[in-house]
């Protein structure tokens, strides 16, 4: 029955990229993983969005965001600790066990008539990014370069699925058994997206490269590994550029909505209606994002290649803000999030996650996992400035907003250029050593290669 249901899958998979037989197993694996992860995440999101915007604003909802990287900030020299015991799939265990025994607190707290709307905010900002990074620093290190740009559209895929059947649960769920609920069935998804045991790829065992020697064990550990490295340097202000952007374009979305449903006096009523808004928000922006993800990604990899992916999301935000600059409109506004939410979702967040393949294994865990939770809240931080001073001191209509993130999106394309140039070189270094591992291994031994001291 196990074999039918292989074959079955690898199929599906097949349609959207290359996929051997020996590869179907671990990657149905590790794409039901990352369907149990963003499923649980986004049946968290209404609710986040509801606690936060029912009873604040949209100005207190860009502050929280900026709180995440101020949290991480602490977590991170925390995190490097943890990596100096434990790798791998212990590591990746115990991040998600860290977070089930948080969210079922939230649960609690919350059931219980304690207000966690700001804390729920901030953790629901970290877990996203650090969960996530966890799942894809683990994916990377299975995979060698080759192999991993075709399955990582595959993979992908298994998420773009999850999101979408998470917004629709949550559209559902939501009006019948309350945002609290959602927290409880979350933290039963990540409790199973830990269960399977480990997964072993046909590359699990391929060589670890490292082209420099760098002090691991420092105090902030993956902040002074970012540092050395030129590589995750431009990774890191490419992704504060990214979530700058990202996030300026939520804030514009958010003050929209509330004025939206301002109308509305009771703040239960309204937390709803919010909640059911961007509900049925994220139901859109994850349908185009699988049907991208499943249909596009690993063709768009065989056209540009990783280097050419991670130009599309900077070119579409700077078109896109251009028009929110001159017209923004509400109903303007939500689509042009959806197009940007899908394609950041789908294409950019499966090259991003690409572009650590040719790393070695501590740039895939310290490294990337510090780019993609401190680097990335870090763009909030940077944000909620922004916001601060432009609606404070200088006193800026939205469409002034959306102007800033054109500027922003044109510096964010140049610098995508400029990472698309040291992946095709660390991509490079990583095939000729592959040549080379696979040269020693058909060359057969030599009798007189021992030391004298064997």
């Amino acid at each position: 029955m196990t074999r039918h249901i292989k074959a079955l899958a690898g199929r599906v998979m097949s349609l959207s990229a290359t996929i051997h037989s020996d590869e179907v197993g671990p990657t149905l694996k590790l794409a039901l993983r990352i369907f149990l992860i963003l499923f649980a995440y986004y049946l968290l999101k209404p609710a986040r969005e509801a606690f936060i915007l029912a009873d604040g604003s949209a100005e207190l909802r860009s502050y929280s965001v900026a709180l995440q990287a101020v949290v991480l900030l602490i977590a991170i020299p925390l995190y490097s600790a943890l990596y100096k015991r434990v790798s791998g799939e212990k590591l990746y265990n115990r991040i998600t066990a860290f977070f089930v025994v948080t969210l079922l607190g939230f649960w609690l707290a919350g059931s219980n008539g304690f207000a966690i709307s700001v804390p729920f905010f901030i953790w629901l900002g970290i877990f996203s990014v650090t969960q996530v990074a966890q799942f894809w620093a683990l994916v990377a290190d299975l995979h060698r370069p080759t192999s991993g740009k075709r399955l990582f559209a595959i993979i992908g895929f298994g998420g773009s699925l999850g999101a979408v059947l998470g917004s629709v649960c949550a559209s559902e769920l939501f009006s019948y058994v309350g945002p609290y609920t959602l927290l409880l069935l979350a933290a039963v998804l990540l409790v199973l997206s830990s269960l399977g045991g480990r997964v072993k790829t046909s590359d699990s065992n391929a060589p670890i490269r490292s082209a420099t020697t760098v002090d691991w064990h420092s105090m902030l550990g993956g902040l002074h590994l970012v540092m050395q490295l030129p590589y995750l340097r431009i990774l890191a202000v490419l992704v504060v550029l990214l979530n700058c952007v990202n996030s300026i374009g939520e804030y514009i979305l958010a003050s929209m909505v509330v004025d939206h449903f301002s109308s509305i006096a009771s703040s239960d009523e309204r937390g709803m209606r919010i909640g059911e808004f961007y509900s049925d928000f994220f139901f859109w922006v994850n349908l185009i994002s699988l049907l991208l993800q499943f249909f596009l990604v690993s063709r768009i990899y065989q056209v540009i290649g990783v280097p050419g992916a991670i130009l599309l999301l900077p070119l579409i935000t700077t078109i896109g803000y251009a028009l929110i600059a001159f017209f923004p409109i509400f109903a303007v506004v939500r689509i042009i999030k959806i197009v940007e939410n899908s394609t950041d979702y789908s294409i950019n967040a499966t090259s991003r996650h690409a572009l650590f393949l040719p790393v070695c294994t501590s740039s895939k865990y310290l490294g990337k996992t510090t780019i993609d939770t401190f680097f990335w809240r870090l763009g909030d931080l940077i944000q909620a400035g922004i916001v601060f001073a432009g609606t404070t001191w200088l006193g800026l209509k939205l469409g002034a907003f959306a102007a800033i993130n054109v500027l922003l999106s044109m510096l964010w394309l140049w610098m995508a250029m400029q990472v698309g140039r040291y992946y095709k070189h660390y991509t490079e270094q990583s095939l000729q050593t592959d040549k080379v591992d696979m040269t020693k291994k058909l060359l057969p031994s030599r009798p007189d290669s021992h030391t004298h001291g064997d």
